[in-house]
């Protein structure tokens, strides 16, 4: 028999060490990354289950009000939330607890369950049993989102060269763009001075950041060695730079790339993510998320946006997929 026992305050440190040790939790499940909104409140409504006294499972969940509908959302505050599982768990024991969620939810006033797992590429053992049991409990999957994976080699300078290849260049091209233009690239903790490309950035595609630069510097403090900005610089002026969180042991998601397009002819945004790059191979990340593509600003905002992913693709990328489930709960 699996116990649900509803989340409290006091439950952080257990909840955060069982993060760290499951098969598919991310920086994402963090009980401080699921609190750290400030312009953004939600009911918080997340569960732990236990079997025998054990932690085999959580799942971040919050109540969400849509259109008149109460909806037991996991999670409107990150990227993705889910089912965050032990390393060994059988289909079995996913089947109930997703009876489990849904009884809760039922228990909640929600009409709907909406759940956006952890993509497999975070995941440790590429199991893919939660997929197939949401599917089996006749979960849609309401949306469906194209992913771009730059997977790290072990060989650099061969990763590099194809990287080069690609964009029809020469291996030095991008290095002599850096000597020539003295451009000066290191980490930083200066969003503030990133903040406003990012912000002209997304204007061009009637967008808004994910964050504001309140919540970017928050999650900085509460996550200093897990939050990175990489910033470029002609002199003293910022030009471009890359937000990185680190996920996991073996992945990363470039949340951010954006550039001041007066020096776009510097490629910037390329030596960037090139930077990266040889960041991930010498911290032993195996895989950089490069985000989502699609055409968010248009009426088919799920359509894909070919050249974002063309240019993603020039870094070797590969395509994975993020889905959205949800679920009518049988309101009697």
């Amino acid at each position: 028999m699996i116990e649900l026992v509803k989340y409290k305050d006091n439950m952080i440190n257990e909840w955060d060490y069982f993060i760290d040790q499951s098969k598919n939790g991310t920086i994402f499940h963090y009980r401080d990354f699921l609190s750290y909104h400030i312009d953004r409140e939600f009911i918080d409504s997340s569960v732990i289950f236990k079997k025998r006294g054990e932690t085999i499972a959580v799942f971040p969940s919050a109540i969400k009000n849509e259109l008149n509908k109460k909806i037991l959302f996991s999670h409107p505050g990150a990227s993705f939330g889910g089912v965050v599982m032990k390393k060994t768990i059988s289909l079995g024991d996913i089947l109930e607890i997703l009876n489990s969620i849904e009884n809760y939810a039922l228990e909640k006033g929600a009409e709907e369950l909406t759940i956006i797992p952890t993509p497999l590429i975070y995941n440790k053992n590429n199991d893919e049993s939660l997929l197939y049991a949401l599917k089996w409990r006749n979960y849609l999957e309401k949306e469906q989102y194209y992913s771009s994976i730059i997977p790290i080699n072990n060989n650099l300078e061969k990763q590099c060269q194809l990287i080069c290849k690609n964009n029809g260049r020469s291996f030095d091209y991008y290095d002599k763009i850096i000597q020539n233009n003295n451009l000066k690239i290191c980490w930083s903790n200066k969003f503030e001075d990133f903040y406003p490309i990012l912000e002209k950035d997304k204007q061009k595609y009637s967008s808004k950041p994910t964050h504001s630069i309140n919540e970017l510097v928050k999650l900085k403090k509460l996550f200093p060695k897990k939050i990175k900005l990489l910033s470029v610089y002609k002199g003293t002026q910022t030009i471009g730079g890359s937000v990185i969180f680190i996920t996991n042991s073996k992945t990363a998601v470039i949340f951010y790339n954006s550039i001041n397009y007066d020096y776009a002819d510097l490629q910037i945004a390329t030596i960037q993510i090139i930077e990266l790059i040889k960041w991930a191979h010498l911290d032993n990340i195996k895989y950089l998320d490069f985000g989502v593509s699609h055409k968010a600003e248009t009426a088919t905002p799920l359509a894909p946006k070919m050249s974002l992913i063309k240019f993603k693709e020039n870094f070797n990328s590969f395509g994975t997929m993020r889905f959205v489930y949800n679920k009518k709960l049988d309101v009697k």
